[in-house]
């Protein structure tokens, strides 16, 4: 992969939807023409390291990214990416967060309403973002007062850029703050720290599920832990999408095996009243996991051959 080609990769990442293309195109095309001047005035190709100095004099991706986007009052051009991520980021956790104690209040409830619930997420997510983007922007605000705009990220290494794969496209941010959220209450489950609250009965799983157990939760802990870096840092690269693949294929492999079990826990009740869930249901919950892993790891293995046929033209 050419260090032009890598460099404008991760200037998209930091580019919306509607700016990704055109910008890139720009930029490449201005980059490639600087390096074929450079190239002829020479007479001979040009070093890495010579492409690399001319990246490094054109800047930071990142504020490369914010002078292609409107100027805001706030917040200095400069940090504006770098506030934008921030913010994001600070809003996903907010809502994992909400999640997460909205699920845990549900399980103790002993009538669910799940539009109550919903209802409380959203509020909960609403009022914390609120306060995140005051106090954010506020401490962006009195940042940019002091930073210039040639102090932000002025030693920067381009060798340090990361091979941004898929084009630059971002990970919705989203998508993996529920993937956080439910593969950490899923591992929360099956090592039965819900259990202890109750002061009689509670949960028992078969033991065919206690022998899958232990591979359960390498699973379920790699999820965690993939979702986490892709929350924190949204865009794919060759070694993510290979780790994410592999993931899913053995992910298909589990559910293949959770399938054929049943049944896979009891619940007993503080009453004495015990509850299992029926065969047909447990099959289809199951079955539609392993369709969400397929369809995943079909969008993965897409954009790995796409991205591999890319750096094979360069």
């Amino acid at each position: 992969m050419s260090w032009v080609q890598r460099y404008i990769d991760n200037v998209r990442t930091y580019l919306p939807a509607q700016l990704r293309d055109d910008v890139g195109n720009e930029l490449y095309s201005d980059l490639q023409d600087q390096c074929d001047e450079m190239s002829d005035s020479l007479g001979r190709p040009l070093t890495d390291e010579e492409v690399l100095t001319l990246i490094a004099k054109k800047g930071h991706p990142m504020v490369v990214a914010a002078g292609y986007q409107s100027r805001r009052s706030l917040v200095s051009e400069p940090l504006f990416p770098v506030y934008l991520q921030v913010l994001k980021l600070v809003i996903a956790v907010i809502a994992v967060v909400s999640a997460i104690d909205v699920i845990a209040a549900l399980y103790f409830e002993a009538k669910v309403n799940f539009v109550r619930a919903a209802v409380s997420w959203f509020a909960g997510v609403y009022e914390g973002a609120i306060h995140a983007f005051a106090w954010v922007t506020l401490v962006f605000f009195l940042a940019g007062g002091k930073l210039g705009y040639g102090k932000v990220l002025e030693n920067w290494n381009p060798r340090a850029l990361p091979k941004v794969a898929h084009g630059g496209r971002r990970i919705r941010r989203f998508d993996s703050a529920v993937e956080f959220a439910v593969t950490l209450l899923a591992m929360a489950w099956v090592n039965d720290i819900w259990r202890l609250p109750m002061a009689e009965g509670g949960l028992t799983f078969s033991p065919a599920f206690e022998a899958a157990l232990p591979w359960l939760n390498i699973a379920l802990g790699f999820s965690v832990l993939m979702s986490l870096i892709k929350l924190v840092s949204p865009y794919w690269t060759l070694p993510r999408l290979y780790a994410d693949i592999a993931l899913n294929i053995c992910w298909l492999g589990l559910l293949v095996v959770l399938m054929s079990i049943y049944p896979p826990f009891s619940l007993v009740w503080q009453g004495g009243e015990v509850w299992q869930p029926s065969a047909g249901g447990w099959r289809a919950g199951v079955g539609i996991a392993m369709a969400i892993t397929g369809w995943d790891l079909l969008q993965n293995l897409r954009v790995l051959l796409r991205q591999r046929a890319e750096f094979a033209a360069l």
